[in-house]
């Protein structure tokens, strides 16, 4: 910004100011007694059941006059606020488009095919040995392919025939 600009930004500036301090009126406050008596009286229409709305409305906008200004004069016929044209929508987005029509070839359920995919056989595991306790040690054995972990000691009792056999006693363990 040159300095010619900004002085007459400052001129303008303080310009406005003046002429917004000579602009606003002194109020009078407390106000005088005949103002104050209109005062209740429109208290008294507004809360009084019995008035219809518009005196009411009227009645409060005079009251927030008086208590904004006091001095100010009565209001000219254009204080009350004219009806408002209507605010147009702003622009709102296109409209999504449509899906795409379902296509017309033949239906997805049952069309014959050239040849059907391969299927997958699927063979269920075979089923889990439960872990046992040994009757001689009360230990619990926990089978585990071709062997039985002893979870205490961390042994394990390879299986053979009817069981499993401890390899430290030579011992034949069965399960139940």
């Amino acid at each position: 910004m040159n300095a010619a600009a900004r002085m007459l930004v400052i001129a303008l500036g303080s310009a406005g100011c003046a002429i917004a301090a000579d602009s606003a009126p002194t109020p009078t406050w407390p106000p005088s007694p005949e103002v104050r008596s209109r005062m209740t009286e429109l208290q008294l229409v507004i809360s009084d059941p019995k008035a219809t709305l518009a005196t009411r409305d009227s009645a409060r906008a005079e009251l927030k006059r008086l208590l904004g200004s006091p001095a100010a004069a009565k209001p000219a016929a254009e204080a009350e606020e004219a009806p408002r044209r209507a605010r147009t929508p702003l622009a709102v987005a296109p409209p999504m488009p449509s899906p795409a029509p379902p296509s017309t070839g033949a239906s997805v359920t049952g069309a014959p095919r050239e040849s059907d995919p391969p299927v997958a056989h699927v063979v269920p595991a075979p089923r889990a040995i439960p872990p046992f306790i040994d009757p001689q040690t009360g230990r619990t054995l926990v089978p585990s392919g071709q062997v039985a972990i002893d979870p205490a000691t961390g042994r394990a009792l390879p299986q053979v025939p009817g069981g499993y056999v401890d390899p430290a006693t030579g011992r034949a363990i069965r399960p139940r």
